[in-house]
């Protein structure tokens, strides 16, 4: 509720308190015309009546000095900069003055408070939970317009006020922090678990959400981008592209010999170089340069001599011998083979697996980076953090 103090001299008001039985004051219904009144409006008002407040009664002195002090819920306009919203500051101007009467006619001033300066008083002022008044300043300005030659005055009063943080920070800023925090830890989950996928995709769900209540407490405008939404944008932006790093790294992950061949280029970069950037260590494998040494026991190497079945032989039981160590021989490589090509596949496998846990390990640095820097550039841009 918000009360103008207006007072002036009327000297057809004045009389002698000896003559009327020592009456001092007079008090006249503000709802109807038995005295002159100005017609002091607020020019920016958004009250469907525009004039929203209570005419109440008229106190008249002895000396000629009325005062007036109308009460009222004021409705005006108010353009809101919720760049930094909801660490904004908004400043609201009132304008009050004379709706058809000009400067020669009335002439509209600004008393100073007990501390000489000019502002609003805010000594019934009850404290708001959601927004702090920081000054309340007034000034007086005369206008000139081209249709009259004689100034208007006006008196506006600038509402300077910031808003309360901590329900956004505790409702708002922190839950979906902690949430984006999860993302990353996301990338730390085994793939084997078969759940990492469902966990990212839950949480660009609930970042969705906390998106959804920042568009309702927000005013819809095109003007410019809140600042938390900025910071909620970040956030789906980290999630959304930990869900598609996720599947990449699951897609690596599962894929075998049969399936997929790894390229030199790709062997190069994600077994060789980032391994070796990320400071990675691998069980039989040493990076040293970018380089990869390989420590690991293999199959042995097929023979270059086989067995020759033509070797010359005077005794039957020498060539049945021969014969019977060729055909196991024969079965020998058979099971080497066999065995050979397990071990390529399983080293194949192995190197997508280690590829995968190095995408994962990347995307792990990476994002978490992106989201100090980030929640430092838009903490640090903020005018201020808490109010």
């Amino acid at each position: 509720m918000f009360s103008t103090f207006l007072t002036w001299f009327d000297h057809k008001l004045q009389w002698e308190p000896k003559k009327y039985g020592g009456i001092q004051d007079i008090r006249f219904p503000g709802s109807s015309d038995h005295i002159w009144k100005p017609d002091v409006l607020l020019y920016n008002s958004a009250a469907e009546d525009f004039d929203s407040t209570f005419k109440s009664n008229l106190l008249t002195y002895h000396t000629g000095t009325v005062v007036w002090i109308p009460p009222g819920v004021l409705k005006f306009v108010c353009q809101l900069d919720v760049t930094w919203f909801p660490f904004d500051d908004q400043v609201c101007e009132m304008k009050f003055g004379s709706w058809t009467f000009h400067g020669y006619a009335i002439d509209l001033q600004i008393d100073d408070d007990s501390n000489g300066t000019q502002s609003m008083d805010l000594s019934t002022y009850l404290v708001n939970g959601e927004w702090q008044v920081i000054s309340t300043n007034a000034k007086r300005i005369v206008s000139y317009y081209k249709c009259c030659p004689e100034p208007y005055p006006t008196v506006n009063y600038y509402l300077h006020i910031r808003r309360r943080t901590l329900y956004y920070g505790f409702n708002l800023i922190i839950p979906s922090l902690l949430i984006s925090l999860m993302a990353i830890l996301g990338f730390m989950f085994p793939p084997d678990a078969g759940e990492k996928i469902t966990l990212e995709v839950t949480i660009l769900l609930a970042i969705v959400f906390f998106l959804s209540m920042v568009s309702e407490m927000t005013p819809p405008t095109s003007e410019a981008v809140p600042l938390i939404g900025v910071f909620f944008s970040c956030c789906m932006l980290v999630v959304s592209a930990s869900v598609v790093f996720t599947i990449v790294v699951l897609n690596l992950h599962f894929r075998s010999a049969d399936s997929h061949e790894m390229n030199p280029l790709v062997r190069r970069i994600l077994l060789e170089f980032l391994p070796w950037l990320l400071f990675m260590s691998r069980p039989g494998y040493k990076f040293v340069k970018a380089n990869v040494i390989d420590n690991t026991d293999k199959m042995p190497k097929k023979p270059k001599n086989p067995l020759d079945c033509n070797l010359p032989s005077n005794h039957a039981g020498y060539e049945a011998q021969i014969l019977l160590l060729h055909s196991v021989h024969t079965e020998l490589r058979k099971v080497v083979a066999f065995y050979s090509k397990e071990e390529h596949d399983e080293r194949i496998q192995t190197d997508w697996r280690f590829a995968a846990m190095v995408v994962d390990r990347a995307c792990l640095l990476l994002f978490t980076v992106f989201i100090v820097v980030s929640i430092l550039a838009i903490m640090m841009s903020a005018p201020h953090i808490i109010a």
